[in-house]
């Protein structure tokens, strides 16, 4: 993207990658133990394009998260035995890119053809014998127009997929970045290769660069409409997109956010750093673009898995030549960042029948007790369901067991399956990992779902009602969890003003970090005794989107006289309806100095009719500074009755 790239190495670091070559493709061909737990392959199988998602072999949309290998000709010491491990098993990657460059200016592929194939056969294996899909990556970039080695390009093609043609994990990217060529000219090349991979793999997914540097076109001042109004005449492809956050901002942004409901996406290279991949990492916009892939279901790798000296490395200087690549000492901060995020993958749905630990088979348990709730909540093991047969389970139901990302647990139920508390927590999940709760009720206690300290819990479908304080609480660092499809109402019965529909974190401090929760198509209200979301001081990253709220029943008290309050970091709140509030619609607040800073609001829709409070904004913005505390209030965002969008002094963009 209007830099050289990663490619102006002294002769003597190139001298020395012949090395490293040499070095790690013998290492690459240790055979790797076979995984006994199931991986992103053995779940999801051969993946195809459906409308415009990546779907797996049960035709349902996922996200795949990895890394890309530095220039297999430079780094290939960074891709041996020890580290695909670690980012099989410490990093939970879902796919490999294999990054190759093409150009003889640049030691790639053109200097010597069959000891490039060679070595990326090797790293196909490796990613296969781990449970990884393999991302193979002509990475074209001198000369800007893939045309250029049209030729070399089905030669090469033509040998990856006729070799492994029957693995089910093996995708194609034939044109890494194109650069001052225009999409007709980058079209022409693609439906020119394709046929090439087809002849010999008619069911690999095909990624195809989109110009301007993989970027719609933004970078050659062009847009993502060149593609959408002449896309490629194939099927079973995506287009890919490259960002690097601390470059590109909002046009990038927005050119990404208006194509992902038109054409299949994939993410195949980003970094947090600037265009170079090196400099300081703009991690709030990194999660800005991360937060809108996760919801659009698109798939990314980062840019690199390596030790190189810019901040773009995830890897500290020196690692390489080791054999310890797990946890954080070794990382960078830009690495640091990126793990944690790969670390929780996408829940990848299947049709019910996904594989589990072959010596731990998962089971449905039947229950329709109280006693035999409290017996499966205590006992239940990755990969099983327990299933909840209609009527009401009087008391308070407690699990601190975990699931897995590839085996939750499951606790499933209809509406008419009846949690009913005296008091204290409906459903306590507590320090228990990678659940889901669907279709059930819950009710009658002080709290409706409590959820301490776990990740990836999934609530989908649930009714919560009838409670004494808050209906569903992400609390003690509860990271990833989401909220969906699900009803809440009359909270907050105890008269303290303490009902809020959905909160996230704890008041009065900073050590709650329930990051990256998501919000999404509820519907909250009426009769909740607080915020319908409450978003507090510490936590970050998360995403409230696509939900309806009716704030008939809000008192005033403890400040509660807006559907939403952002006390937190960077969330995205967006295309959700709001009406019936005694005062605002959206506010944020600085309960703690930096926070309540970040949040974009987007798309959202504002019934102020009947307000009497002394604001009367859909968006009530108490903490913006330009420089210190930015909050966006898009201009998509719309109001009936009330003052004005936003308080006064506060833009709309």
């Amino acid at each position: 993207m209007n830099r050289p790239h990663w490619f102006a190495l002294v002769s003597t670091l190139a001298l020395a990658a012949t090395a490293l070559v040499t070095t790690s493709a013998t290492a690459s061909t240790t055979t790797a133990p076979t995984p006994a737990a199931a991986t992103p392959v053995s779940i999801n199988g051969q993946l195809h394009v459906c409308g415009t998602k990546l779907c797996n072999q049960y035709d349902k949309p996922i996200q795949l998260r990895g890394m890309s290998t530095h220039g297999i000709q430079w780094y290939a010491n960074c891709i041996k035995k020890a580290s695909l491990d670690a980012l099989a098993t410490d990093w939970n990657a879902d796919i490999l890119r294999i990054s190759m460059y093409v150009a003889r200016g640049e030691d790639g592929y053109e200097t010597d053809p069959r000891k490039f194939t060679d070595l990326v056969h090797g790293y196909i294996e490796e990613a296969t014998k781990r449970g990884m899909y393999a991302l193979v990556d002509w990475h074209q970039l001198t000369p800007g127009d893939p045309n250029v080695y049209t030729a070399k390009a089905k030669t090469f093609f033509a040998e990856i997929a006729e070799r492994h043609k029957d693995k089910n994990n093996i995708t194609y990217d034939i044109a890494n970045e194109p650069n001052g060529v225009s999409w007709a000219k980058i079209k022409s090349y693609a439906e020119q290769v394709i046929p090439t991979i087809r002849a010999k793999d008619p069911d690999g997914v095909v990624f195809v660069g989109t110009h301007g540097w993989a970027s719609l076109g933004v970078s050659d001042s062009r847009t993502e409409a060149d593609v959408i109004n002449n896309p490629v005449n194939a099927s079973n492809i995506m287009y890919t997109f490259h960002f690097y956050a601390a470059s590109h901002h909002d046009d990038y942004f927005n050119a990404l956010s208006r194509a992902a409901d038109k054409i299949p996406l994939f993410v195949t290279e980003f970094g947090t750093q600037n265009y170079e991949g090196e400099g300081a990492n703009d991690f709030a916009y990194s999660q800005k673009y991360l937060d809108f892939l996760a919801s659009k279901k698109i798939g990314w790798t980062n840019w690199n898995f390596s030790d190189d000296e810019r901040s773009g490395a995830v890897f500290k200087e020196g690692t390489c030549a080791g054999n310890n690549f797990t946890g954080t000492s070794v990382l960078k901060q830009a690495g640091v960042w990126i793990r944690d995020r790969i670390r929780t993958p996408d829940d990848f749905p299947t049709d019910g029948t996904e594989p589990t630990d072959p010596t731990d088979p998962a089971t449905t348990i039947n229950v329709s007790t109280a006693a035999q709730l409290k017996t499966a909540l205590t006992a239940a093991k990755p990969g099983d369901t327990i299933k909840l047969a209609d009527g009401t389970y009087t008391g308070n139901f407690k699990t601190t067991v975990s699931g897995t990302s590839s085996a939750p647990i499951k606790l499933t139920g209809s509406s008419k399956a009846i949690l009913t508390a005296g008091g204290g927590y409906g459903l306590h999940l507590n320090g228990a990992s990678y659940w889901q709760v669907s279709g059930i009720t819950v009710t009658g206690g002080q709290k409706g779902i409590m959820i301490d300290n776990a990740t990836r819990v999934l609530i989908d479908g649930v009714t919560v009602h009838g409670l004494d304080m808050e209906g569903v609480h992400f609390r003690n660092s509860s990271t990833y969890g989401t909220i969906k499809n699900s009803k809440i109402y009359d909270t907050g019965n105890d008269g303290r003003g303490m009902g809020e529909g959905v909160y996230v974190g704890s008041a009065g401090g900073l050590d709650d970090k329930s990051d990256n929760v998501q919000i999404l198509d509820n519907t909250i209200g009426p009769d909740v005794g607080g915020e319908a979301v409450d978003l507090k001081e510490g936590t970050k990253g998360g995403q409230v989107a696509g939900n309806s709220f009716d704030g008939r029943g809000l008192t005033g008290a403890n400040y509660d006289d807006s559907w939403i309050d952002v006390k937190g970091n960077n969330y995205v709140i967006e295309n959700n309806t709001g009406k019936n509030t005694t005062n605002n619609g959206f506010e944020t607040h600085m309960q703690e100095d930096g926070w309540g800073c970040g949040t974009v609001f987007r798309n959202n829709k504002s019934d102020l009719t009947g307000a009497t409070g002394a604001g009367r904004y859909a968006f009530n913005i108490t903490n913006y500074d330009a420089s210190t505390c930015k909050v966006t209030i898009d201009r998509s965002n719309t109001i009936t009755g009330g003052k004005a969008l936003a308080n006064p002094g506060i833009p709309v963009t």
